[in-house]
């Protein structure tokens, strides 16, 4: 993972105040506007990973991004987000270099159901998605906040088992997940998120966001019902995948808390 010059929102650090003054400017955080009216969830900053040598507790941020709305859409798939979806990383100070690096830490949620009888019986063939972490994770620089994740879907059901998965750690599904505008394909209208606001400042600063993409291809499905391979297709063929770029959206209204690594209990 690349090591940057960079702070989610200011650490209050002499050394690296101007540049985190810049960069909330430029994501306009410092407005209190609201980027929508759900609820604000709890935050417990449970799965803030261990930093280990070179990263410091002294500087650090642990950072919790709540997914409390949105849809998916894969292919035939368009998913409305029931339940949250919760991810936490740490933004890891290097005091020797006053360089910071993404360190992610994990990601939590429920299953949702997708579609009632894919397979004909509502009741024995209703399909549930779970997204999962798929090792990919990244927050790159630039004038909006951006994050790229990987992904991949689980989907469930007494007939497709628990190992049938879009995408995996080989070939995830990777999101590049930006509250500012998409540039998708020729041919898909771009989709615009919004920027991360602050709307509580103690006892730890928690900021509003819509991320959006739409510019991302999905895979196949692999491993259901054991990998068969006409079972792989019936839900390719359902679900409307292999997707190409440009056909596939996400939109996440979402919490970001974040807390110094030294007030974690």
């Amino acid at each position: 993972m690349a090591m940057r010059k960079f702070t989610f929102a200011g650490l209050g650090r002499k050394r690296v105040a101007a540049s985190a003054a810049t960069f909330a400017a430029a994501m306009g955080l410092m407005s209190g506007t609201s980027a929508h009216a759900d609820p604000m969830p709890t935050f417990d900053f449970a799965d803030c990973p261990t930093l280990s040598a070179p990263y410091t507790p002294e500087g650090s941020v642990c950072i919790e991004a709540i997914v409390t709305s949105g849809t998916f859409q894969m292919g035939k798939f368009n998913q409305q987000i029931t339940s949250p979806i919760k991810m936490t990383f740490a933004s890891a100070l290097n005091p020797d270099t006053q360089l910071y690096t993404p360190v992610f830490g994990k990601m939590r949620a429920s299953t949702m159901l997708v579609q009632p009888g894919i397979f004909g019986d509502p009741i024995l063939s209703a399909v549930y998605a779970k997204p999962e972490y798929a090792g990919v994770f990244d927050t790159p620089t630039g004038p909006d906040f951006h994050i790229t994740l990987g992904i991949q879907v689980r989907l469930t059901n007494p007939f497709l088992g628990g190992t049938c998965l879009i995408g995996d750690s080989s070939n995830p599904v990777t999101l590049h997940l930006t509250t500012g505008t998409t540039s998708p394909p020729a041919g898909t209208a771009p989709i615009t998120g919004s920027p991360a606001t602050i709307v509580q400042r103690t006892p730890f600063v928690v900021r509003q966001a819509t991320h959006v993409d739409n510019t991302f291809p999905v895979p196949g499905a692999k491993g259901c019902a054991l990998d068969w391979g006409l079972v792989n297709d019936i839900v390719d063929s359902q679900a409307g995948i292999p997707s190409a770029a440009g056909k596939n959206q996400v939109i996440f209204n979402e919490y970001i808390g974040q807390k110094a690594y030294t007030a974690l209990p």
